[in-house]
């Protein structure tokens, strides 16, 4: 099925007081719209549509370029006794970027469904509440949620941390260059 980019939805109401949801497609995005279309019409089958905000593929690059940053910085900090992941690594810039983030107590089990919802969230303690073990977790409100100016601020912030670690490496020079304040 072919996708498209619309800037505007328009609700209707046609004869049988049925809804009808129109996009207003402009563009080069035109031509995907009516294969879309032309699709739909020569099917006997229903379709399944969704609608989700664009996101420009800048973001998506800087998600690609973070990961890669924070995958060097974790390889670099497990130079040391213990392993250090690039998820841990997300948890300390998104926390020195002065991101959004919260506390929450929750039994051990319930780990894995935190996991799932919260991108970021790391074990901070073990507390023993009325008889029972409970663990306090930090979650942060993840960069997925980040627009294109905060995405920016998150890597440069990332590209300083690597600096003042004294990693070093031409992909991070190049991503420097770009970031530059």
């Amino acid at each position: 099925m072919s996708k498209f980019i619309a800037d505007k939805a328009y609700r209707m109401i046609n004869e049988n007081n049925e809804l009808v949801v129109c996009c207003v497609v402009t563009g080069e995005h035109k031509r995907g719209a009516l294969l879309t279309l032309e699709e739909i019409k020569s099917s006997e089958k229903k379709f399944e549509v969704q609608i989700k905000e664009h996101r420009s593929q800048r973001s998506l690059e800087q998600n690609r370029l973070l990961w890669a940053l924070l995958g060097k910085m974790a390889e670099a900090m497990s130079g040391n006794k213990r392993r250090v992941s690039s998820e841990e690594c997300y948890c300390i810039m998104l926390e020195e970027a002065n991101v959004k983030y919260d506390y929450m107590l929750a039994l051990p089990e319930a780990e894995e469904m935190l996991r799932k919802t919260f991108r970021a969230i790391r074990k901070l303690d073990e507390r023993e509440v009325n008889g029972k073990t409970l663990n306090m977790y930090q979650y942060f409100i993840g960069s997925s949620k980040f627009n294109t100016k905060e995405m920016t601020e998150l890597i440069e912030t990332t590209l300083d941390k690597l600096a003042e670690l004294g990693i070093y490496d031409s992909e991070i020079e190049l991503a420097r260059r770009e970031y530059q304040r």
